[in-house]
């Protein structure tokens, strides 16, 4: 990213971000934030579906590297455990243990987004398109429970497969951060999806120098 570029987007209220789903060094986010970059999305909740879902391991020591090296702004995202094949917690539950996480170690998080994709790993969202809908209902009235700030992270391609049309509604009233990898440095929405018309962040590449970021950009 140019300083240039840099100075552009500060002038049209944006700030640019990395998210992280491996533990990363105070060093690594120091340049990052050297090269511009003042927010951290930080995976504090996999998948882990041998384990019905868990808290990440790494997103305490990858918190506190994170407010070494100054970044203060620092949300997290939430990928659940899913799936008709897997001992999942109840959303209550796995919900339950990121938000108890973040209090017993009084982590400064401005939101926890929802990870609304699937993978080939645990096999989630495989419980056809209108019981999918159900699930993720449910997700976001146990997330909502909790009185967290919270948005919703997903990507009109995942979307479209895990409820069968893009045009699906959960809940717009969400903000909304979406991957698209096209390098575009701005919040467009190309293809919209969810209901929504516009995002609150981009996720607009999985290429960075060191390797342990996406790279992304938020509205103020």
């Amino acid at each position: 990213m140019t300083l240039a570029l840099l100075f552009i987007n500060v002038a049209n209220g944006l700030v640019h971000g990395v998210d992280s789903s491996s533990e990363v060094s105070q060093d690594i986010f120091t340049k990052a934030k050297e090269e511009g970059f003042t927010k951290a999305i930080l995976r504090g909740y996999q998948e882990a579906c041998s384990q019905g879902g868990r808290v990440d391991p790494t997103f305490l020591p990858t918190y506190k590297s994170a407010r070494a090296a100054g970044i203060t702004s620092i949300d997290t995202y939430f990928f659940p455990c899913t799936g008709s094949g897997n001992k999942c917690k109840s959303f209550d539950v796995q919900v339950g243990e990121i938000v108890g996480s973040i209090k017993a170690n009084n982590m400064d998080i401005g939101t926890i987004w929802v990870d609304i994709e699937a993978d080939n790993v645990c096999n989630g969202w495989n419980y056809g398109a209108a019981d999918n809908l159900k699930k993720a209902q449910d997700l976001i009235n146990a997330i909502k429970a909790t009185k967290y700030k919270y948005g919703i992270y997903s990507s009109p391609g995942e979307w479209g497969k895990i409820f069968g049309s893009r045009s699906v509604v959960l809940d717009n009233s969400a903000p909304l951060w979406f991957a698209t990898y096209n390098n575009d440095q701005t919040l467009a929405l190309p293809t919209p999806f969810g209901g929504w018309t516009t995002a609150t962040g981009h996720q607009y590449t999985d290429m960075s120098a060191s390797r342990k970021f996406n790279l992304n950009v938020f509205a103020y």
